[in-house]
């Protein structure tokens, strides 16, 4: 699955996503972020999440794909505003 996370009009000031890691179970990380687009490939697990924080009145968007392309969710923020995306698998 890909996570993947930009803005416009600004930087990415967090991104956090909610995956499978192995014998850990889901578990939910900051991502290191900078600049204004950050992407990872995770297994999503059944319930895949991603939280985007842009700076300043950047409108952060968030992105969850699948390995085949099918995109399960994808939202736009308004500006200044976190947004979210999750699926259910």
């Amino acid at each position: 699955m890909t996570y993947k996370a930009w803005t416009e009009g600004g930087n990415l000031q967090s991104v956090r996503h909610d995956y499978v890691d192995g014998p850990n179970g889901a578990v939910s990380m900051p991502a290191k972020v900078s600049g204004a687009s950050w992407n990872i490939r995770e297994d999503g697990g059944h319930a895949p999440r991603i939280k985007v924080v842009p700076t300043g009145k950047a409108v952060a968007h968030c992105l969850l794909k699948e390995g085949d392309d099918r995109v399960l969710d994808q939202q736009k923020g308004a500006a200044g505003q976190p947004v979210t995306c999750s699926a259910q698998r």
